[in-house]
């Protein structure tokens, strides 16, 4: 199998970023969604970076962007098919997340919000 088509290289050049994840899992909690809604969902991300982000995933199949020509501009952004299948991959995340916040020994942390999140699989 050569580099290029090695599955997991393929999946994490797909989801790489810093913010990646996060703007996924926003997406998956709502059907579709706004570029300011975005911003205020992922606290300290910066306008350009979310910008960047959006596009990247765009490209690469994982996000639709719906710009319906209103005025005021109303742009929003939903995942495709192939982003809502990431929903597996995002559970997995969390459940290996919350065992690590339950089992560390040196800090351990118990994750506040996850009663509240209980109707939530994609995270707190």
């Amino acid at each position: 199998m050569t580099p290029e088509s090695c599955p997991i290289k393929t999946t994490l050049s797909m989801i790489s970023g810093k913010w990646k994840l996060t703007i996924i899992k926003e997406l998956l909690t709502y059907e579709s969604i706004r570029f300011g809604e975005l911003m205020r969902a992922i606290p300290n991300i910066s306008h350009k970076v979310l910008t960047d982000q959006l596009r990247e995933l765009e490209d690469d199949g994982l996000v639709v962007r719906i710009d319906y020509q209103e005025n005021p501009p109303r742009v929003e952004y939903s995942l495709t098919k192939l982003g809502v299948g990431m929903v597996n991959i995002m559970k997995e995340i969390r459940r290996w997340g919350l065992f690590h916040l339950l089992n560390n020994k040196k800090n351990p942390v118990r994750c506040l919000k996850c009663e509240q999140c209980q109707n939530n699989p994609y995270g707190c």
